[in-house]
């Protein structure tokens, strides 16, 4: 079994030609993790405080829907966590504004106290893995996980809602450091590292001890880092209708080729450039398909099997 923990959000997104207008959808980097591994067929569960309103109901059926379990699942009385999107470009990405204080959000994941022995794998990131009592909690459950399950991260940055960046920086870092997997897009490292190159972060990152750095470019492919290699991914060609959830897609498909491959375990062997490019291939191919419909709404594996681009 798979855990993801982080928060779940409700992106409420502007209608369509309508100013001032939003629809509400059931968002969250780490529950579109969560849901997209589960629609992979993959065996899941969530760690998060979801509130107890209609929203909270939402997500946990949605949850439910695409297969992922709930036993690490907390219900608060707090209002659900809001997050105001602005679509943006297959280039530039989505824009967010976030109303977490006072909300389910607002408190420690319910992390197990002892970690069942069925657990394999613990992916954390965006909000949840680095801010308040929240990071605190994830960098207690990812320093427990070291050398007894493999663990992975994608900080996801959101520049409006973190701590400013000398104070980011080394929590970022300290993540870095206990993942055995680690994703970035290039805005989140540019954040990081400005002056610096994307790529150029990515390597870095990579001699701090995981054994995969993942860099996303949106519409120019991703890129990886591993030991002394270095792998390519052209972009899979697909019409954009909206580029939100496409880097969660990516995420859960990048674990879902390294459980197929066995590699999802505690000190996996060092993966093979080939090997490598299959798992960005994967996960291109899921983020593409993403991109062709609404909102955050990962494939299923049945999709994504008729899917060609």
């Amino acid at each position: 079994m798979l855990i993801v923990a982080g928060e779940a959000l409700v992106d409420l997104v502007p209608r369509e030609g309508e100013k001032d207008v939003y629809e509400a959808s059931l968002g969250g980097s780490p529950y579109n993790v969560a849901i997209g591994l589960g629609r992979l067929n993959n065996v899941v569960a969530y760690a998060a405080r979801l509130s107890q309103d209609s929203y909270g109901d939402r997500f946990v059926a949605g949850l439910k829907h695409s297969g992922v379990d709930l036993s690490f699942v907390e219900r608060s009385r707090e209002p659900s966590a809001l997050a105001f999107v602005t679509p943006g470009t297959a280039a530039s990405g989505p824009r967010y504004s976030f109303y977490l204080r006072g909300t389910s959000y607002d408190g420690a994941p319910p992390f197990p106290k002892v970690w069942p022995a069925r657990i394999s794998h613990l992916h954390v990131g965006s909000i949840a893995a680095m801010e308040g009592i929240s990071g605190e909690a994830t960098a207690t459950a990812m320093q427990a996980a070291k050398g007894n399950i493999s663990t992975s991260f994608d900080p996801n940055i959101r520049p409006l809602i973190i701590p400013p960046r000398a104070d980011v920086l080394p929590v970022v870092e300290a993540r870095v450091r206990l993942s055995t997997y680690v994703k970035a897009s290039e805005e989140d490292l540019a954040w990081l590292y400005p002056g610096r190159s994307a790529a150029e972060s990515a390597k870095a990152w990579a001699t701090l001890g995981p054994k995969l750095v993942v860099l996303t470019r949106g519409a120019m492919g991703a890129e990886a880092w591993f030991g002394k290699h270095h792998v390519f991914a052209p972009v899979h060609k697909a019409p954009v209708v909206d580029t939100i959830g496409a880097g969660d897609s990516f995420m859960s498909a990048l674990l879902t080729a390294i459980v197929a491959d066995a590699a999802l375990r505690p000190n996996p062997p060092d993966p093979h450039e080939e090997q490598v490019r299959g798992w960005l291939g994967f996960a291109c191919k899921a983020a593409a398909f993403t991109c062709t419909r609404q909102g955050a709404d990962p494939p299923t594996m049945a999709e994504l099997d008729k899917f060609a681009g």
